[in-house]
């Protein structure tokens, strides 16, 4: 049989884009409409420093409250606003109100470099405005979606412990005895379908043995 070719379309080249260097440049992709909206409403936080300075605001409202005074030694002006909760300690101190006191150079100085005192300001403010009088509004929004998040999964774990509380009393008044931690956590991470058809396959084993007439409460299964 002779061999026949068959027609082709050629197939024409794009020009490749290059930049200034003879490089090929890349394409940007289109940013999708659900993504613009996303950057057009996004507005960026203040970074760690900036959440770390106190407001002129906040300093004239403290300098009025002891009027003017140094709140250490209660003798000559404070000229310094000292952070209570440093903002070198674990989660920096903020700019806040709750966690600014006025001091005059020489006590700020004192308190700076010495932990007993330093502890002790804190103890005060602690005692005063509660346990994390350092926090901003950025600090109290993470605090709550942390103990929301943790309030869900203790809900979860709650029904959960609900949900296999038949097949755990079930099994500890067949055993004789309490279920230990490792097998109540057995019976949680079974997929309720699975935990369904557990408890049917052990309710069916018992009734079994017990219409064998050798069946008593307070018979023990071994390990």
């Amino acid at each position: 049989m002779t061999h026949q070719t068959f027609w082709k379309p050629k197939k024409e080249e794009k020009p490749k884009k290059t930049n200034s260097l003879g490089q090929r440049k890349k394409e940007k992709k289109e940013v999708s409409p659900l993504k613009q909206k996303i950057f057009a409403d996004h507005k960026p936080g203040k970074n760690t420093a900036d959440r770390g300075e106190f407001l002129p605001s906040i300093v004239k409202e403290l300098i009025d409250e002891t009027d003017g005074i140094c709140q250490h030694c209660l003798s000559v002006p404070g000229t310094t606003t000292h952070h209570v909760w440093p903002r070198g300690r674990g989660r920096k101190g903020r700019g806040v109100k709750t966690n600014g006191i006025r001091f005059c150079g020489p006590c700020h100085d004192i308190v700076q470099t010495t932990p007993e005192l330093l502890q002790y300001w804190i103890d005060v403010f602690r005692e005063r405005h509660g346990e994390y009088f350092w926090f901003d509004e950025q600090d109290w929004d993470e605090h709550n979606h942390k103990l929301n998040k943790q309030m869900e999964l203790e809900k979860v774990k709650e029904e959960r412990l609900q949900q296999i509380e038949p097949i755990v009393d079930l099994i500890a008044t067949a055993a004789g005895r309490d279920l230990r931690v490792k097998e109540i956590r057995l019976l949680e991470s079974l997929e309720t379908k699975d935990l369904n058809t557990f408890t049917g396959m052990f309710t069916d084993a018992l009734n079994g043995y017990a219409a064998q007439g050798s069946y008593h409460p307070n018979d023990r299964f071994e390990d």
